[in-house]
């Protein structure tokens, strides 16, 4: 085994000694090349113009659509809020990664997005009708930009809502 990985170690220096050497003026044309097409040395530059949407909840976070969810059906504690919380969560879990961007997108249809929530409702043996049609008049007024929902993203701990904000739930 170490033979093997001295042989390959050895192949990949000799590829790189091999490999053509740019001068300083071609390393300088593509420093100068790359800095005008925006993609400069020193990280991420502020954008000119970032592209958002009239929908007030396009930058509504994962955590605080969760949080919304729970507060619209207003479910007693109990199993059913057991299951909406685990289904929420795989709708904005990984890999999904829903959020107010992705559920107001018009690109993703009203079936697409219902169709996800309801797989992972449907994962969670969440199956009571009433609380399923109101996860999916849910997503009805999001995508429509129903001021009336502001009510449940609003956070009622005392702190201010964070909607808009970088960190995401």
């Amino acid at each position: 085994m170490d033979k093997r990985r001295a042989s390959v170690v050895a192949t990949l220096e000799d590829t790189l000694r091999q490999a053509p050497a740019y001068s300083a003026a071609n390393r300088a044309s593509e420093r100068r090349r790359n800095r005008e097409a925006g993609l400069g040395g020193r990280g991420l530059q502020e954008p000119d113009e970032v592209l958002g949407s009239s929908n007030p909840f396009f930058s509504v976070k994962g955590k605080e659509l969760k949080r919304a969810a729970l507060r619209y059906l207003a479910l007693p504690d109990g199993s059913e809020q057991t299951r909406v919380k685990l289904a929420m969560g795989k709708f904005i879990g990984e890999g999904r990664v829903f959020t107010g961007a992705s559920v107001t997108c018009s690109e993703l249809s009203f079936k697409d997005v219902c169709g996800a929530l309801m797989e992972c409702a449907a994962s969670v043996h969440l199956t009571v009708p009433t609380v399923l049609a109101s996860l999916r008049q849910l997503i009805v007024e999001l995508r429509r930009g129903d001021e009336d929902l502001c009510l449940f993203l609003e956070d009622h701990g005392g702190r201010p809502s964070t909607a808009g904000s970088a960190s995401s739930g």
